[in-house]
């Protein structure tokens, strides 16, 4: 997979400074500057800043300049500028990857929490037509389909096949799977969900 990522810059704010000597033409001159904000980007959404540039040119000479190539008294005049009405504030949108991270992140969470409490919610009370994924063997995985519900036992259809990724087993979960029907107690099907073995289960809506 190709990443696109790198650094941009921002203009945050434009102003000028008076009476300073300039140290390329020595003229006492104004320097008009413009402050910028730099921020590392990922597929050009921006993910975090980095730091603030202050770039200066000369009103006389029009050399420009860095803030760390100009003398202590110019540097002294740009920083008080910087701190004007509270300084520069980083826009929030510099910060749009991270938020974003974060909110997926949330979202998962919530979803996986939500899926545990319906798991455990149609395990208690089944339905025909419910599917149990459950861990087969050690790294491999299956399901189980409700045929019948009764007051205490249920009879499934077991399936087959197994797959070795819980993110695919979707793949098995097909009709033609599902061969040999077994009964089970509601009790030994809670307390298989108890102990992990089952790990989720899907209802269709």
């Amino acid at each position: 997979m190709i990443f696109f990522y790198g650094t941009k810059a921002s203009n945050l704010k434009d102003g000028q400074i008076i009476n300073v000597d300039c140290p390329n033409c020595d003229t006492n001159v104004s320097m008009i500057y413009s402050i910028y904000g730099k921020y590392a980007h990922l597929y050009w959404i921006p993910f975090f800043p980095i730091k603030k540039v202050i770039l200066t040119e000369c009103n006389s000479c029009k050399k420009t300049f860095e803030k760390i190539e100009l003398p202590a008294n110019i540097q002294t005049k740009l920083d008080r500028e910087k701190e004007k009405d509270g300084g520069i504030k980083t826009p929030i949108w510099m910060f749009s990857g991270l938020i974003l991270v974060a909110a997926i992140a949330i979202l998962c969470f919530y979803n996986s929490h939500q899926t545990d409490l319906d798991s455990e919610s149609y395990v208690k009370n089944p339905k025909v037509g419910d599917v149990y994924f459950f861990n087969s063997v050690e790294g491999h995985y299956s399901t189980m389909k409700v045929d019948q519900v009764s007051k205490d036992s249920l009879i499934i259809f077991a399936n087959k096949m197994e797959i070795d990724s819980k993110t695919d087993i979707d793949k098995i979960d097909i009709a033609q799977n599902y061969k040999e029907a077994y009964s089970i107690s509601r009790k030994n099907m809670l307390k298989l969900y108890n102990e992990n073995k089952i790990y989720e289960v899907k209802r269709e809506q």
